[in-house]
């Protein structure tokens, strides 16, 4: 050719014409044999197919989705914040990892977060992923991505001073429903979506199948070890009782409770800011150096942590700490090893064992 590359074409089994340009002769004729080679074996796909846009192809992808109306709320903003404004005119073949790649370090020169890169990149990777599966593309771009890390906070948790406060100015039924997220670990959406058949009383138990979501009550977990049973301690199995004794079989444990508006499900935002937020803040505990100081201003979440916390520095194993609170992979219980009785036993006793440990002057 003209412009120094190398062309080479190729006819299918109808005649249709095929094309393709290269800086090099053994590129083009590497893609040509290659071309041949599935003809031959009935299992080609389209090379046109992979001139459609980034757009197009998204298009199609994002009305195909079968996904929570929150979660296409969250990935709508995801896409048109960080994806579409780099890849919306891009033809779907001419995409590389390295562009890919490139497209990463510009969202992490803009100031874009971690997790923020990583939402955008995902979903990135499931547009290619089901243009190959449709074709469209032989192989994807999304492979060996370096992300920026996303630093892990260490878990937020109450000691029982701090938790009995907060529990202190709470309306009796949220006290309970509190007193349960502190000794069971359950996430909120699990606590506000427990119904009352749920609770075996006999055998101090309750089942998560349930959970409360943006979207309603369904009847599956987030995940298949969400489904589980969790015991329940006397004091907490005696405060449940009471509250439940006059529910249906079938009723939502933990309701609203305004006037006139009793009975409809909870909404994380509005019991956050009229349960929860009013009996954090006005909650005070003693300090270690006895002054009295106001409780850390935590979320819900940090009952589950809580749980959790106690649970561990009193000797109970992380694989039953994980089986308790439903976690889907070990490593998430992990951020509690740290907390263990014995922890780091090991390595001071080493130290304790030196026999001429280094000293200083006094």
């Amino acid at each position: 050719m003209k412009s120094g590359k190398w062309q080479a074409t190729v006819r299918n089994r109808a005649g249709d014409r095929f094309s393709e340009s290269f800086p090099l002769k053994a590129q083009a004729r590497a893609w040509g044999i290659e071309l041949e080679t599935q003809f031959a074996r009935g299992g080609m796909r389209d090379p046109r197919a992979g001139e459609i846009t980034f757009r197009e192809w998204h298009d199609r992808w994002w009305n195909a989705r079968i996904v929570e109306p929150h979660t296409l709320r969250g990935d709508g903003s995801s896409i048109k914040n960080h994806v579409m404004p780099y890849w919306a005119d891009w033809e779907m073949r001419a995409i590389t990892r390295m562009d890919v790649q490139s497209w990463i370090r510009s969202l992490v020169e803009k100031g874009a977060g971690p997790a923020a890169i990583k939402r955008a990149y995902n979903l990135t990777s499931s547009i290619m992923r089901a243009a190959v599966d449709d074709d469209v593309i032989a192989v994807s771009p999304c492979r060996n991505i370096d992300l920026p890390p996303i630093a892990v906070k260490p878990p937020q948790w109450f000691t029982p001073d701090q938790a009995q406060s907060i529990l202190d100015g709470l309306a009796p039924a949220w006290r309970t429903m509190c007193l349960l997220g502190f000794y069971t670990g359950l996430r909120w959406g699990e606590l506000s979506g427990l119904h009352r058949h749920r609770i075996d009383t006999r055998r101090s138990r309750l089942f998560v199948v349930e959970v409360n979501t943006k979207s309603g009550i369904k009847e599956y977990p987030k995940s298949s070890k969400s489904r589980r049973e969790v015991p329940l301690p006397p004091h907490a199995l005696e405060a449940l009782e009471r509250h439940i004794h006059r529910l249906d079989r079938d009723a939502v444990v933990f309701t609203t409770i305004t006037k006139g508006r009793s009975g409809r499900l909870l909404a994380d935002s509005n019991w956050r800011r009229q349960t929860w937020w009013p009996a954090v803040e006005a909650a005070y505990h003693f300090g270690g150096d006895g002054e009295l100081q106001l409780v850390p201003h935590y979320p819900p979440h940090s009952m589950r942590h809580t749980c959790a916390s106690w649970l561990v520095q009193r000797g109970v194993s992380l694989y039953e700490v994980q089986h308790l609170l439903g976690h889907e992979s070990f490593q998430t219980t992990q951020r509690y090893a740290h907390l263990q009785p014995d922890a780091h036993k090991a390595v001071l006793g080493a130290w304790e064992r030196m026999e001429t440990p280094l000293t200083i002057a006094a």
